[in-house]
């Protein structure tokens, strides 16, 4: 039928099937650092420059203060630069990513009843652990 799109991509003359959403995610992360890493100098680093301009386009409510604070921004730039070239590689732009995925993860767990025992989330990221439950369990209090 014409107009429907198909769930399958095609590479070369291979048809593969369609990415999940975490794996488009994960997809769009490496587009984006690339999309910004190759405006100046080295294609595989984010200059300070570009690291700002990522930031204000494509993460733009997740810094908002820090973006205000010039000396914050090179805060973060001189943090995330483990090996102090002056640039940030894909590891240490991810090494960003983790903290703040971590910090948004742990909102999630805010305001939760005792009967929960800490771990609920909101109904919008599935089902609570409640006690009893055999999972596993990574969270602190």
């Amino acid at each position: 039928m014409k107009g429907l799109r198909s769930p399958h991509k095609r590479l070369g003359n291979k048809i593969q099937p369609a990415m999940s959403q975490m794996e488009q995610g994960m997809e769009t992360i490496i587009k984006t650092f690339h999309k910004h890493s190759g405006k100046e100098g080295d294609p595989d680093t984010l200059s300070q420059k570009e690291f700002k301009q990522l930031l204000n386009k494509d993460m733009p409510n997740t810094f908002k203060k820090e973006k205000k604070d010039k000396k914050a921004m090179n805060h973060m730039m001189e943090d995330l630069d483990t090996d102090k070239d002056g640039q940030l590689c894909f590891d240490e732009f991810v090494d960003l990513l983790v903290k703040v995925l971590i910090t948004d993860h742990k909102k999630t767990h805010k305001n939760v009843s005792s009967y929960d025992n800490g771990l609920s989330h909101d109904p919008s990221y599935g089902p609570s652990l409640r006690e009893g439950d055999n999972r596993g369990n990574c969270h602190s209090k």
